[in-house]
């Protein structure tokens, strides 16, 4: 049986390096490429993002009230607020109309009526376990790119970056609290460790389409002026 942490890695490594290079998250390649209008952009797809998944893993939790045991390591309230405010900062500091600023605050409801729904999952269990490690995972490299955006010295709110650096402290406790619930969450370990790399790869796709998202809006702004 595969490990449950080797498996996720080996197999969302090809949708995780689609995420990297798409754009708007592309501008970390090349900080020539950063400007503050992508900046936001990346904001407003982590906080769909963040809000779906924190969602999923709330819903998970209130069917298998042992997911409480990871559950938290997400701090969604405080990496939510920490969007907000960041959102809210940069929107008034690039001259963005407050209408927008409001819009923000309710665009996960917009952007999934119009198809973007929650990715399908493989069961409740799986999803939430899937969304919490695409979550901690993406933590990762949250402090590098506060360092780097200081380093940069561009006036742009980071409270979102370190929030999600707190986040990243309960990585080594997540895997080892997963691996022990494995066999707590289903006799049969194999088939749930391959739900949840399924349901993983169905959240960097998610996300892959919130960028795509993104793309589309930018490119028509582009050709209304042309």
């Amino acid at each position: 049986m595969r490990n449950l942490f080797t498996a996720l890695k080996q197999d969302t490594h090809a949708n995780h390096s689609i995420l990297e290079n798409t754009f708007p998250f592309s501008i970390y390649h090349n900080d020539n490429a950063f400007d503050d209008t992508a900046y936001l952009a990346i904001l407003k797809i982590m906080k769909l993002f963040h809000q779906a998944t924190a969602d999923a893993v709330q819903q998970a939790e209130s069917c298998a009230p042992i997911l409480s045991r990871v559950s938290n390591m997400i701090n969604s309230n405080a990496v939510l607020g920490a969007l907000n405010a960041d959102i809210q900062m940069l929107c008034v500091d690039t001259h963005t109309k407050a209408s927008e600023a409001l819009s923000l605050q309710t665009s996960n409801q917009d952007t999934y009526s119009e198809g973007l729904s929650i990715p399908s999952c493989n069961s409740s269990t799986s999803q939430a376990i899937a969304a919490i490690y695409v979550w901690l995972g993406s933590s990762m490299g949250a402090n590098i790119i506060v360092r780097r955006l200081n380093a940069m010295e561009r006036n742009v709110p980071t409270n979102y970056y370190q929030a999600m650096a707190g986040c990243a402290k309960a990585w080594v406790s997540f895997k080892q609290e997963v691996e022990s619930l494995v066999p707590e969450l289903d006799t049969n370990e194999e088939d749930l460790i391959e739900d949840i790399v399924e349901d993983a790869n169905s959240w960097f796709e998610h996300l892959i389409s919130l960028a795509d998202v993104i793309k589309g809006e930018k490119k028509l702004k582009v050709d209304a002026l042309i």
